[in-house]
């Protein structure tokens, strides 16, 4: 009778431990197909693997970095932004991994697209997940240094923008005589018809 209950009792977690595994399975298959550059198999796995709700963070996060690889940025972007969407009800002590590279890879896609003050914030919340990672310490400085090189360049395109402006209003007097010397010597050359003769042509 034990014996019998205990099947029983097996019988009816096997399908919850086959979910749960076959949602892992999908996860590896896809990042089999990821690392070989096989990017179209890498995502019909992922989007199989979205389908089981503990896996469904690691699907995102899988998907971004293939999107990442394609040069899809902003879409690579949603997945990651996603997948951290999707671990926002689960305890943060149980994911640090995860979390870490979802903010990392966020931050590298950021920092490519330009946006060098959304990288320092992933990098930044990288480091909250792992404090001990050399790369994102050294990504969030050059994200950072980016970031102050960029508002130098821009500080210095609108000072030359205003210098520019400046020069114009002032030869604007100068621009408007010159216009007006050429538009009279221009009249000036123009055909002028010519006056009927006086005598008879023959």
């Amino acid at each position: 009778m034990a014996r019998r209950l205990l099947r029983i009792f097996w019988i009816a977690l096997l399908p919850c431990s086959c979910a749960k595994i076959q949602g892992k399975l999908f996860i590896m298959e896809g990042n089999f197909f990821n690392s070989r550059g096989m990017y179209t198999e890498a995502i019909s796995s992922y989007l199989k693997a979205q389908e089981y709700p503990e896996a469904r963070s690691y699907a995102e996060l899988g998907l971004g970095s293939v999107y990442f690889s394609l040069d899809e940025g902003s879409v690579a972007l949603e997945r990651f932004a996603a997948a951290a969407d999707a671990l926002k009800a689960a305890p943060k002590a149980r994911y640090p991994e995860l979390i870490y590279r979802i903010q990392y890879n966020t931050g590298v896609a950021r920092f490519k697209e330009g946006d060098y003050a959304g990288a320092s914030r992933a990098f930044r919340s990288a480091l909250e997940a792992d404090g001990s990672r050399i790369e994102a310490k050294r990504n969030l400085e050059l994200s950072l240094l980016s970031l102050a090189q960029k508002k130098n360049t821009q500080a210095v395109s609108q000072e030359a923008a205003l210098a520019s402006d400046e020069a114009r209003d002032q030869n604007a007097p100068l621009f408007e005589y010159l216009r007006q010397k050429e538009q009279n010597q221009w009249k000036s050359r123009e055909w002028i018809e010519d006056a009927p003769p006086s005598e008879p042509d023959y």
